[in-house]
């Protein structure tokens, strides 16, 4: 672990007790703030600072706190306008991810969210879809269980799943695990708690995820009275409990809230803070080849290749924008075209770079070791 990597963790635990530290002189100040920034953490850590930071003579921690605070004010102007529509429409609703987790924070405006996150019920997609689109908002997605719409420069997702692919066991309805009032409702704490582990499994296995997502853990237990074995309980119906104790160890570790498991925790460390533990790199190439191997399939550049290029009918069935095909696999080569043209619209840059990766023997081997790492760590069962 860096200076800066050592002190961000420690900027971050401060911040969770309220208390101020100083800048070290072992610690560079622009080395700092980039790693703050990519962990999407500067808010946090000015709030933690004893004082402004220069950076060639601007202080950047403030500004991107001035920044997150505007943006939260365009957030919370256009979250209560959602509000307002789906309770006269009588439709309830939950808030989750970073819109329930804000006021927990010690400084709500310090937690930057990209999207507002809220579930609905199936049975109501269609009514908020026009409740919305008729009061000002664009719906810029509109496949699968994520419905997207924007207003302002404010995005919001509307979900009907919670955690993706791990949307069966306690997770299939969320609905049972909130309190309403009114339409309003809210996720029981300990709940939310798994959720989180389980959203972090996502993220572990398809994007990467950094030291927020710890952050938001312990904020949900330190002050959103979450209970950690009940959370593991819940955790555990989607074999991710092995998971939610490793999460829970490392913010044990960081900052003080959890229990410190037995597990050794320093490659899920790395891994948090740089994007990769064993020096690999998390790139599309390489999770699209790990997940050849999760399926027990061999793998080599140029057969990653062609099963890039043509999915499998189970795999063509998960994509959101291409639910059509489920139930109708005869339809495999037109998903296919499709495919093809919605990724050269909306993707190219993911695309290409998950094609270069793939021609790479090291990207092979990387996708190996990340599999045998992200067993050690429980993302495939207990």
């Amino acid at each position: 672990m860096t200076y800066e990597e050592d002190f961000l963790i420690k900027l971050c635990r401060s911040y969770l007790n309220g208390e101020k530290l100083s800048l070290p002189e072992n610690v560079d100040e622009h080395r700092l703030f980039s790693l703050a920034r990519s962990q999407n953490l500067a808010s946090v850590c000015h709030c933690a600072l004893k004082r402004k930071m220069k950076l060639d003579k601007v202080d950047s921690f403030g500004g991107n706190f001035l920044d997150g605070v505007y943006f939260y004010q365009l957030q919370e102007k256009c979250f209560s306008q959602i509000k307002e529509l789906l309770a006269q429409s009588d439709i309830p609703y939950i808030a989750f991810k970073g819109a329930a987790l804000r006021p927990l924070y010690p400084v709500p405006e310090s937690r930057l969210m990209s999207d507002i996150d809220i579930i609905i019920k199936e049975e109501h997609r269609l009514d908020v879809k026009n409740l919305l689109c008729s009061n000002g908002f664009e719906c810029t997605a509109s496949n699968g269980p994520v419905y997207k719409y924007e207003k302002d420069r404010v995005v919001c997702e509307v979900h009907t799943q919670i955690n993706g692919e791990y949307s069966h066991g306690c997770f299939e309805n969320p609905f049972e695990y909130a309190e309403f009032d009114g339409c309003e409702g809210t996720l029981d704490s300990s709940f939310h708690l798994a959720c989180l582990i389980a959203h972090a499994a996502h993220h572990f296995r398809f994007y990467g995820v950094g030291v927020k997502a710890i952050l938001d853990i312990a904020v949900m237990i330190k002050n959103g009275g979450a209970n950690i074995d009940k959370a593991l309980e819940y955790a555990k119906t989607v074999d991710l409990e092995k998971f939610g104790k490793v999460m829970l160890g490392v913010c044990c570790k960081w900052f003080g809230i959890g229990i410190d498991y037995p597990d050794d925790t320093e490659e899920t460390e790395e891994f948090l803070l740089r994007g990769g533990a064993f020096g690999f790199k998390n790139t599309s190439g390489t999770a699209l080849a790990r997940k050849d191997l999760e399926e027990g399939k061999r793998i080599s550049p140029l057969i990653s290749k062609i099963r890039l290029a043509f999915p499998s009918y189970s795999r063509l069935r998960k994509i959101d924008y291409i639910r059509f095909i489920d139930g109708r696999p005869w339809l495999m080569p037109y998903a296919w075209v499709y495919r093809f043209i919605y990724n050269f619209k909306h993707k190219k840059n993911f695309v290409a770079e998950a094609v270069n990766s793939l021609g790479s023997d090291e990207t092979m081997l990387s996708a190996q070791r990340q599999l045998e790492f992200f067993e050690e760590v429980g993302l495939y069962g207990n």
